[in-house]
């Protein structure tokens, strides 16, 4: 009898351990790796992004605020679609990046920003409605002024800085169609005006060319000198810090949830809400943003 029962509590432990196994296999393949929602879809662009939650592709976009801001008030395609209010997924700040090694040339973008805080900055924010965003003002240190290396020199002996950028309303966007078109928005609005100070102080005749690029190439496009800089809202990280020369802040941001209006209810009203109640929801971002890595973070 006592063998019996011996058998009986072995076979009931065993039981047991493969029901763990398998609960804790389960658990590992529902694992999706995502902070919130069940599946990402990554896009070329915020904007892809956008269209790609009017198409039915996703049931939340995870893009910048400045952006937002835009779209929501102005775009007709997106009347239906609104900011998850008090879900403010992320705090960050715009910065503008050049190859690591091009201190100089960074500086000059610094000093050109400080030098214009008060003028054309001002004015530029104001236009495209981000007024209550700059960070720059002129009384701003220049981290980088010291900086020695020929990046700058570079960049003037050539007569031409390149710019990479995407199509992100109002930091960089096209106003008009076909030949009338013409590339607006404030940071290519800024980045002319710096140019233009730094031409006139230093008796330079740089001109600006910009580049459609994949966001995701920024940091190739910049080692290999594809382009000099990368000046699109870009959002200062650590590890940007450390791998690129990077501006002093001059734009604030936030990370956001862009939902249809018939849908906001459901997903809470705050961020923790929002990260419980998104289980079964379909997340789109722009490949390589902040945006992204909030939702998938890098490995």
């Amino acid at each position: 009898m006592k063998k019996i029962t011996s058998i009986l509590l072995t076979l009931t432990m065993l039981l047991a351990c493969v029901a763990v196994f398998a609960s804790c296999k389960k658990d590992n393949e529902d694992d999706n790796g995502l902070n919130f929602g069940k599946e990402l879809l990554s896009v070329g662009s915020q904007l892809d992004a956008l269209n790609g939650l009017v198409k039915g592709d996703a049931d939340i976009a995870v893009i910048d605020s400045v952006m937002a801001g835009y779209y929501m008030n102005s775009v007709d395609t997106f009347k239906d679609y609104q900011v998850l209010p008090g879900v403010v997924l992320a705090e960050e700040q715009y910065g503008i990046a050049a190859k690591k090694g091009n201190a100089a040339l960074i500086a000059k973008i610094n000093e050109a920003i400080i030098a214009l805080a008060d003028t054309d900055y001002k004015t530029i924010a104001t236009k495209y409605g981000l007024a209550t965003e700059t960070l720059v003002k002129a009384d701003t240190a220049n981290p980088k002024a010291d900086a020695t290396d020929a990046s700058w020199d570079k960049v003037v002996t050539a007569k031409k800085l390149v710019i990479g950028y995407t199509l992100f309303a109002p930091i960089a966007y096209t106003d008009g169609d076909g030949t009338d078109a013409e590339l607006i928005g404030f940071d290519i609005d800024l980045a002319k005006a710096v140019v233009a100070y730094l031409n006139e102080k230093y008796n330079a005749e740089v001109a600006v060319e910009f580049i459609v690029i994949d966001w995701n190439e920024k940091e190739s496009l910049l080692a290999n000198g594809s382009i000099d800089l990368v000046w699109n809202g870009m959002t200062i990280t650590d590890e940007r810090l450390a791998e690129m020369e990077v501006s002093v802040p001059y734009l604030a941001n936030k990370q956001v949830a862009i939902v249809k209006k018939a849908d906001a209810a459901k997903y809470g009203a705050n961020k923790e809400e929002f990260f419980k109640k998104t289980n079964n929801a379909i997340i789109i971002a722009e490949k390589g943003s902040a945006g992204e890595e909030l939702v998938k973070p890098v490995e």
